[in-house]
């Protein structure tokens, strides 16, 4: 019989990059990605964003700070939103029965957070919410340190403390306006290794393709596009593939695209095939960018699809 997986995610609630400087990142992803800046953390150069779904789609830190051991910019980690901290807590315990120890738990005063790494290296965290009223706790600078957590110590609340139905805030004047990030396209070099870690450490459910296909597809119990992997092949390198940003619709995307050509900024890729319309752009760093609008939940086979263009239609 099968183990209970370790967590069981609703979604992935956001991700957190490494970038060369955080200053031009923070205005490209407020002018160009059209998020709001909500804090920053002057002490280890790092910055969040969000249009108000929660406290924040994006994190990133600057390379040059104590927290980026590679120096490069890239993944810092993808982190998945638990229903409560009594769920957090819970996979913990299972974790610590079968002897899997974590990188670190940490009370980031907004969440309780557990870090981990899957078989490629790539950081995760697993976080509940622990207020509602974030931005009364994160906002402006913030010079708070994290403080160490200890899972258990005190008996876990159940409450859900995310929002249901979130106000969207809109940057009006910036060039796309999505309404959340929704999923992250991983490629891997341990690819049967990463299927086995997302289905039983992280708890995502398989939703398409698998270890006898060249991709996989994960989603959370929220059921949305959580995360797809595909295997390393000619084209596709062992690492970050791209991040994933709804828009409301085809017209909203249509209206994207002309202020996108009128910025100056450059289309690294469209989509415009069957299931999805969609945008591709690189962020100062290099890190690729979907902004899309599906016109079905439907999910395509990918069967006759150029393998260098299956990771944005997943």
């Amino acid at each position: 019989m099968r183990e209970e997986p370790i967590f069981r995610p609703r979604r992935l609630g956001h991700a957190n990059i490494f970038v060369g400087d955080l200053d031009r990142s923070m205005a490209f992803y407020t002018t160009v990605v059209g998020l709001e800046e909500v804090y920053r953390r002057p002490a280890v150069k790092a910055g969040f964003l969000s249009n108000g779904n929660t406290h924040h789609d994006i994190g990133m830190v600057e390379v040059t700070s104590a927290l980026c051991r590679t120096k490069t910019p890239g993944l810092y980690h993808l982190a998945f939103e638990l229903e409560s901290e009594m769920d957090l807590v819970d996979g913990y315990r299972r974790a610590s029965a079968r002897q899997k120890t974590f990188a670190r738990t940490v009370d980031h005063d907004i969440t309780y957070s557990i870090y981990d790494s899957d078989p490629d290296g790539h950081a995760l965290e697993y976080y509940a919410d622990s207020t509602k009223e974030w931005r009364t706790k994160r906002s402006g600078i913030v010079t708070k340190p994290t403080p160490h957590w200890i899972p258990g110590e005190r008996p876990p609340s159940a409450a859900h403390h995310y929002h249901p139905a979130p106000e969207i805030r809109r940057v009006e004047n910036a060039v796309f306006h999505p309404r959340r990030i929704t999923h992250a396209v991983l490629v891997a070099e341990n690819y049967p290794a990463e299927i086995d870690y997302y289905t039983t450490t992280a708890g995502l459910t398989l939703v398409h393709g698998g270890t006898d296909s060249p991709f996989a597809a994960f989603c959370g119990t929220c059921e949305g596009r959580d995360l797809a992997i595909f295997r390393a092949a000619d084209g596709l390198t062992p690492g970050l593939h791209h991040i994933a940003f709804e828009v409301t619709d085809e017209t909203d995307l249509r209206h994207a695209s002309r202020r996108l050509a009128a910025s100056g900024l450059a289309v690294d890729a469209t989509v415009d095939q069957g299931t999805r319309q969609g945008l591709v752009i690189k962020d100062p760093d290099g890190i690729r960018i979907l902004f899309y609008a599906d016109r079905t939940r439907d999910r395509p086979s990918l069967r006759d699809v150029d393998p260098l263009r299956a990771p944005y239609l997943i």
